[in-house]
């Protein structure tokens, strides 16, 4: 009787220190960035106009912030036709109090 009681009680120690407790830093860890929302349409976006090429890489180049409560999400993705690899830089102009989108802007860069 004692033995079952004292396997039990090891059973629930061990499951009370398996639990998982995320501190605030590993929570910010696996939090979505803020541009994430933005860098989703841009590769929407590019992916619906270059549906015959595959998207290989990705680079947020970062937020500019314009007046009247304007900021605009620059991305470069790097895709690949057949055996041609070429740039698109994606930039974004959304109002910032909203997070609505004003402007979608794509630029094909120089291929390799």
């Amino acid at each position: 009787m004692l033995r079952h009681i004292v396997m039990k009680a090891v059973f629930i120690l061990l499951s009370l220190a398996h639990t998982e407790v995320r501190t605030a830093d590993e929570s910010a860890l696996y939090a979505e960035p803020s541009y994430g929302k933005w860098g989703k349409l841009a590769i929407e976006e590019t992916s619906r106009v270059y549906h015959n090429a595959s998207i290989i890489d990705y680079k947020h180049e970062g937020r500019k912030v314009l007046k009247e409560g304007q900021a605009v999400e620059t991305f470069v993705l790097w895709l690949r036709k057949d055996t041609k690899e070429f740039g698109v830089r994606v930039s974004i102009t959304f109002q910032t109090s909203s997070d609505q989108l004003v402007h979608l802007e794509m630029n094909e860069l120089n291929s390799k």
